[in-house]
């Protein structure tokens, strides 16, 4: 059989258009085109409810099938649960509790020698070192009080001693209480004492510390030997530089926020790595500095110990811990006196969504017959955030909850996500998700 000519085929198809054409421009609209999702059969949905798929891949606010996957809608419920998908969900509660606003501030430090009870033992004259005693060498060494430092050749002593002798025999008493007064003033009032008890003269002199301490030479000063036997030294050179092994600085950085909780002189409760909790070390905030650290974000706080030598040494890694407590203006308040402390709404962390800006706790506002549960959404105006002495951490509610309600804590989340499918008010949608067929025209 031969094939039709080309000029029926084009003929055919021509009038197959013009009939197509015909037919839709006769039809009703309503007969060619439907609404996503749309079956005949379904009936619109009260205004607000919002159905979804079992699959949750398409929501909307009718009944009917799923456009995608073509199974049954049915309708999101915000904030109720049976016990069943309580159960599934793993729904935990807790109540909101009043209390007092109690805090544990957490910082790390370095110990180092309190310097403000730093001392130098100089020499009150000059002259070359003939001797080193045990203090001059190497580092921590223990100084008491009259121990020797350095023997010193002195020709301003020896000529001074010479002098004194000279007085004696002329019967100057004037001018020998002058001369004795000069040793006094150079710290060896012992040799004009000798002198005046017809004792010889001495060659050399010994310099002794006035004070008790631990020695604390630099590495520069020992790398160089400032005090090496053979140097000369002027008066009023520094020799040694003594330190207080039971009292020590710890500087700390406090985040921004929480410095302003903590008060000068309250006491600190110090531990570290290898000794644990120190209670025996009398620790305390000596000064809170104004200046905050930009790049930390943070303010440095100065520490002091008392009673560190048997069981810190300089260099140690101390985590300091402070107890601090807020007044009802949600100012400092002395950790030691209840009475200053405030009284607030406390609700834990875990139970508060949050998007930086809003602040939102779901509510448990009843339970029917069957044990089914029904939340309810709660704004919330949150205070500061407090960690507790066991980790745990609590906001301070301003408003929104009060003490004796009852908040989930585990499935929050799931809660307000339910709420954001049904359209109703949630933590991302205060006044409820807006329906997609709401901006249909």
């Amino acid at each position: 059989m031969r094939p039709p000519p080309n000029w029926l085929v084009a003929l055919t198809g021509l009038a197959g258009l013009v009939l197509g054409a015909l037919l839709v421009a006769f039809l009703p609209a309503s007969a060619l085109f439907h609404p996503p999702g749309h079956d005949h059969a379904a009936h619109e949905a009260p205004t607000g409810e919002r159905y979804a798929c079992p699959m949750m891949c398409f929501i909307g606010q009718k009944t009917g099938t799923c456009p995608i996957c073509g199974m049954q809608m049915t309708p999101v419920t915000a904030g109720e649960l049976s016990p069943t998908q309580t159960r599934r969900m793993g729904l935990e509660t807790t109540t909101i509790r009043s209390g007092p606003a109690l805090a544990t501030v957490r910082a790390y430090g370095i110990a180092e020698y309190d310097n403000r009870h730093t001392k130098l033992v100089i020499p009150r004259v000059a002259g070359r070192i003939v001797r080193r005693f045990d203090a001059t060498f190497g580092c921590c060494s223990i100084v008491a009080a009259g121990d020797p430092v350095i023997e010193l050749y002195s020709p301003e002593v020896i000529a001074a001693q010479g002098e004194l002798e000279a007085a004696i025999q002329l019967g100057e008493g004037a001018l020998v209480v002058s001369i004795r007064e000069r040793f006094a003033r150079w710290n060896l009032v012992e040799i004009a004492d000798d002198i005046l008890a017809g004792k010889p003269p001495r060659d050399t002199v010994i310099i002794r510390s006035p004070f008790s301490g631990s020695a604390n030479l630099s590495e520069e000063e020992m790398i160089n030997e400032i005090l090496a036997v053979g140097r000369e030294v002027a008066a009023d050179t520094p020799l040694l530089r003594l330190v207080d092994p039971d009292r020590l600085t710890l500087i700390v950085q406090v985040p921004e926020p929480r410095a302003n909780w903590i008060r000068e002189h309250q006491r600190v409760l110090i531990e570290s790595d290898d000794a644990g909790p120190l209670p025996q070390i009398k620790a305390e905030v000596g000064r809170v500095f104004a200046e905050l650290n930009p790049a930390l974000r943070s303010r440095e706080v100065r520490l002091y110990l008392e009673g560190a030598r048997e069981h810190l040494s300089p260099g140690s890694l101390v985590s300091a811990r402070f107890e601090v407590a807020l007044g009802p203006d949600l100012k400092p308040a002395n950790p030691t006196d209840r009475a200053t402390w405030g009284e607030f709404a406390l609700v834990p962390k875990t139970a508060v969504l949050s998007t930086g800006v809003r602040h939102v706790a779901w509510r448990l506002a009843g339970r029917d017959a069957h044990g089914a549960a029904r939340f309810e959404l709660a704004p919330l105006a949150l205070g500061p955030r407090l960690e507790d002495e066991n980790g745990h951490d609590l906001y301070v509610v301003r408003a929104g909850l009060a003490p004796g309600d009852i908040v989930a804590t585990q499935a929050a989340f799931l809660i307000d996500s339910q709420a954001q499918l049904a359209g109703t008010p949630s933590l991302l949608f205060p006044l409820g998700a807006t329906a997609p067929a709401a901006h249909a025209h």
